[in-house]
């Protein structure tokens, strides 16, 4: 696993680029008796808009392969490469009547979709790009972020009306072994997602809020009991996502880090009131019902293949909520902890840090306000083998990450989890 890893991504990638539509580019040009490059266009974006769809439902196994902030990456950029590959089959190809007015109406909505997701759920880009963050922030106020989840769901209109403007095409649908394919891709896709919304809306584990308190200005600790005995894999490290059934505005999905290793039925979270959601999440009741879906996250299983080695945690801000529940999980293991903030007091958990370092002489903490000289840091951690695990903003993160690799460290040794996607 560990010599695999550095590739996993890109095998992701070439499964999607190439080996998921092949079966049906080859089965289309034997049908066509001719080339036709503009149809196949059409037939590649499809596949790569039905496998963003697939993505977009979080499947847990990869997860744990390439973590969520990379399927939300991928999920991003094959939607945008299968909208220009659609353009490329409107330009080619022509079309009357209804079949091409399905294609046009489909066409419209990816491209506007796309442009408002770039801006306002494109996480993995507007961390990388300060325009489009600074565009996000203006005008978030006004597109909260469950408007934004509800009309990003337009993708599958169009992706249902792609389904039809192909059912139409009479020289298409007369090619049954692809048609058998084109159908079956749709209907397993289809079926993820159906389930995925279903689990998401019925199935899914409750916790009753029990306490929360205050760590820090705009920061709360809430510890939630599960009702019933839960089946969730959740690994110290790993992240959840919650929701709160009983009101209106709160009833999507969102990402939480868990603030320790979950026992005794007992989920502990770490929030700052960053946005709508996580300000409304501080005036909850006790009490209150939450639907939880997870767990996620790398950590755990880099790790596991890492067995016995030294760690070195680096973490931002809200990044160190896992961090903490990684040093309580692993109190046998060398750790050393870097953990920085803008402000002092910004900075959480920091007396229990303290008490933790005292009881453990393998423990080692750096906690200060403001950046870390990462230059100096790394070339003096690099002298011995660790594993390192980062946490927190975009340019903490990739200035760590980027430190590292300069110093020699190997990217199967290090794993950034993003808290920006």
């Amino acid at each position: 696993m560990l010599k695999r890893f550095p590739y996993l991504l890109g095998l992701t990638w070439l499964v999607v680029l190439f080996i998921l539509p092949l079966p049906l580019v080859l089965t289309l040009a034997t049908g066509l008796h001719s080339a036709n490059l503009g149809v196949q266009f059409g037939n590649i974006a499809y596949v790569w808009f039905l496998a963003a769809i697939y993505l977009a439902t979080r499947p847990q196994w990869l997860d744990r392969l390439i973590g969520l902030p990379s399927i939300y990456m991928v999920h991003g950029c094959l939607s945008i490469v299968a909208i220009v590959v659609a353009v490329l089959h409107k330009i080619h190809t022509n079309s009357f009547g209804l079949i091409r007015l399905t294609g046009d109406i489909a066409l419209v909505l990816f491209i506007a979709m796309m442009l408002y997701s770039l801006v306002f759920m494109a996480g993995w880009l507007t961390s990388r790009i300060p325009l489009l963050a600074r565009l996000k922030h203006l005008l978030e106020g006004t597109f909260k972020h469950e408007f934004s989840v509800w009309l990003h769901r337009l993708n599958l209109i169009a992706v249902a009306l792609v389904f039809v403007h192909v059912q139409l095409i009479d020289y298409i649908t007369a090619i049954h072994p692809y048609m058998f394919l084109f159908n079956g891709y749709t209907l397993v896709v289809a079926l993820a997602y159906a389930y995925t919304k279903i689990r998401d809306t019925w199935w899914l584990p409750q916790a009753k809020l029990t306490a929360k308190r205050q760590l820090a200005p705009n920061f709360f600790e809430f510890t939630f009991r599960f009702t019933h005995h839960y089946r969730l894999q959740i690994a110290p490290g790993d992240y959840v996502f919650i929701s709160f059934p009983d009101y209106p505005s709160m009833r999507e999905l969102h990402p939480f880090s868990v603030a320790s290793p979950v026992e005794n039925d007992r989920l502990v979270l770490a929030v700052r009131g960053d946005g709508d959601f996580t300000r409304a999440m501080q005036q909850l009741p006790v009490n209150t019902l939450t639907n939880v879906a997870g767990g996620f996250g790398r950590f755990k299983t880099m790790i596991d293949t890492h067995p016995d080695t030294p760690m070195v945690l680096v973490a931002g801000g809200s990044g160190v909520v896992p961090m903490i529940a990684l040093i309580q999980a692993y109190p046998n293991v060398p750790i050393t902890l870097y953990y920085s903030a803008h402000r002092a007091q910004d900075l959480i958990y920091v007396p229990q840090l303290r008490a933790l370092a005292a009881k453990r002489t393998n423990l080692k903490l750096h906690v200060q306000a403001g950046r870390f000289a990462v230059a100096k840091e790394t070339a003096a951690l690099t002298q011995s083998p660790n594993l390192y695990l980062l946490s927190g903003p975009s340019k903490m993160g990739h200035s760590w990450s980027h430190a590292l690799s300069n110093a020699g460290v190997a990217s199967t040794d290090m794993y950034y989890e993003e808290f920006s996607w």
